[in-house]
């Protein structure tokens, strides 16, 4: 890294608050030995994931390395390191560690790899103005506070934007707030969902006359999981963003569209590109700008001041006790702010019927009281990339709470009825928050 840069002041003035300057540094992993040796993340950012994942911001191909090995946290105390539940684990100075503190030049020891930490001497400075939201973004963390202040700056122009985020962490809100800041305002704002665009539906659906782009004319036409877009139709949107054209059908001239272009994805598109499973021209075409929201665990301050916001958005009202509060800043929230969201629905529920406790929703998140709705009606006032996820998440959740509980959480057993590898059985628990220890303690046998 380069430590002659001088240091930059960013300013953007928001009428009625108050500014305050935070002070960033670059900061890197390098791997300084094994396999990946040479490859390095360097970021502004306050968290770098590592790990054989594709997701992972430092991709390594160690064989030894978990898929979600570890992740360093940049936080008001300095680097934090966290180890994932990896299976080899995470040693610093020679000592296994679960949690621990590194400073520039410290070396991780994971699997057959070694990291090598740096940290840039002198950095940047961003004046931080708009308080504590943007859009339905809420947040009063410094990590949150210098995101809404790159979205303003990118909301005053027209560059492709990529957002980057964990699921769940309001990669879509963040999109529609950009809109609503911006000059096509009063135009709309189309999603594409990247998952359902297949080859023989893309020329339709995209490009035709009645399609997404003729759709988000003088407006914003967003990309939802944009690794998912078919790598068949990605030279034509390729084509389509170049051009500033539609291809004609059925011999017609192609017809010029206005529209502001956002994508988003819960993936490291670079690792994708660099794989070859995504175009490297279609990237660099949609990166012109790029913002990153940073999970929730990794701004737990947040909590209470986004759990009031949610509730308010929910209609309903939960007691926020010091108890609760202490209780959901124990927990990871592995699906971020959705998570968030459907565990405050429900505790409304729950404390509507009179029964059952906040460990039961981090635990087995199943409603104990629906007023006799079925799922369809329960999520028919959401949209629907929306509904699909939380359908989906509170599935998953259950399916595999149930799934363990029946096999004795023996995972053995839990594997061949479930027909996942280990690995992935592993990989999908954690994702849906579900810990053996506390399943186990939910059922008084540990």
């Amino acid at each position: 890294m380069n430590n002659r840069n001088p240091e930059l002041t960013e300013s953007v003035t928001i009428p009625d608050d108050v500014p305050r300057r935070v002070h960033i540094r670059e900061w890197a992993l390098e791997v300084a030995s094994g396999p990946d040796k040479g490859k390095k993340v360097a970021t502004l950012e306050g968290l770098i994931r590592v790990g054989s994942d594709p997701a992972s911001d430092l991709v390594l191909t160690d064989p030894t390395v978990s898929r979600r090995h570890l992740e360093v946290e940049r936080t008001p105390r300095g680097l934090l390191l966290r180890d994932l539940g990896s299976r080899n684990g995470s040693w610093v100075d020679g000592r296994q560690v679960a949690g621990a503190y590194v400073e520039p030049g410290d070396k991780i020891a994971l699997g057959k790899t070694k990291l090598l930490v740096k940290q840039q001497t002198r950095g940047t400075e961003i004046e931080l103005m708009g308080g504590e939201s943007f859009g339905e973004l809420v947040g009063a963390s410094d990590a949150m506070r210098v995101v809404f202040t790159e979205l303003r700056r990118c909301a005053k122009d027209e560059q492709n934007l990529l957002i980057e985020g964990e699921t769940g962490t309001g990669k879509e809100l963040a999109a529609r707030a950009l809109h609503a800041h911006s000059l096509r305002r009063h135009g709309p704002f189309r999603v594409v969902d990247c998952a359902l665009v297949s080859e023989a539906n893309a020329a339709v659906e995209l490009f035709g006359p009645d399609g997404a782009f003729a759709g988000a004319q003088n407006g914003t036409l967003f990309f939802d999981e944009i690794t998912e877009l078919p790598t068949t139709v990605q030279p034509k949107l390729l084509r389509a963003l170049e051009t500033r054209e539609l291809p004609g059908t059925a011999g017609a001239k192609p017809r010029p569209f206005n529209a502001r272009i956002i994508c988003a994805t819960h993936q490291n598109l670079a690792e994708e590109v660099q794989q070859e499973r995504f175009r490297k021209d279609l990237y660099f075409r949609i990166a012109v700008a790029r913002v990153r929201l940073p999970p929730l665990r990794t701004r737990k301050t947040d909590l209470a001041l986004l759990s009031t916001h949610l509730l308010k958005t929910l209609g309903t009202h939960v007691e926020l006790s010091a108890q609760t509060l202490t209780m959901l800043e124990g927990y990871d929230w592995p699906g971020n702010v959705r998570e968030l969201r459907n565990v405050l629905e429900r505790g409304a529920l729950m404390q509507q019927g009179g029964g059952g406790s906040w460990l039961d929703l981090l635990i087995e998140p199943t409603s104990k009281k629906t007023d006799g709705k079925s799922i369809a009606q329960l999520v028919a006032s959401l949209a629907y990339h929306e509904a699909k996820d939380r359908v989906q998440t509170d599935f998953e959740r259950q399916y595999f709470a149930q799934v363990m509980k029946e096999c004795g959480f023996d995972i053995k057993l839990a594997e061949a009825r479930t027909g996942l590898s280990m690995q992935s059985l592993y990989r999908l628990l954690k994702k849906s928050g579900l810990r053996l220890k506390d399943l186990k303690n939910a059922e008084g046998l540990d």
